[in-house]
């Protein structure tokens, strides 16, 4: 394993090209964007603000007014290390994550993929909106992912376990 300084150093290094900073800003504007978008879109959704993160994952919340209740939100994450988009059903905190978490290995998401990743604590259950984005087409690619959160909340919605 290599040293702090020998991380720092490759670190500087690849800072020093230049790439790193222009991706990185350009992944942050696209999210803000599609944050903006759907504050716009989605009046009756409470958005949260951006979480830029540690070039791990940057997302944002969702909060329906039922999931909300529940200890429940969506959270619109894109995964830097993937490079793709994911929606999440998370919990406010760990206790009831685990609650919901069991319901749903009983009541899958009806009409939807997901899967759960169990060294994400974050999230209770994953779906993958764009595993390729084409930031090139920024409108579109906005679109896309909006269906996609649209789909997950329905299927949510949907479920066993916001019916119970």
């Amino acid at each position: 394993m290599k040293t702090l300084n020998q991380q720092i150093s490759e670190y500087t290094a690849l800072l020093q090209q230049g790439e790193i900073q222009l991706a990185y800003k350009g992944i942050l504007e696209f999210m803000g964007k599609s944050r903006a978008d759907f504050i716009k879109k989605y009046p009756q959704y409470e958005i949260s603000s951006l979480y830029q993160g540690y070039m791990d994952m940057s997302y944002f919340s969702i909060f329906t007014k039922p999931l909300k209740e529940k200890g429940l939100k969506i959270a619109f994450v894109y995964w830097h290390e993937k490079a793709c988009f994911e929606v999440w059903l998370s919990a406010r905190n760990r206790e009831i994550g685990k609650q919901y978490e069991m319901a749903l290995n009983l009541h899958p998401l009806p009409g939807i993929t997901t899967f759960h990743d169990p060294t994400n604590l974050d999230a209770i259950v994953e779906s993958v909106l764009v595993s390729t984005p084409d930031f090139e087409d920024p409108a579109a690619l906005i679109l896309m992912l909006q269906q996609g959160v649209e789909q997950f909340i329905e299927a949510v919605n949907d479920s066993e376990l916001i019916l119970a």
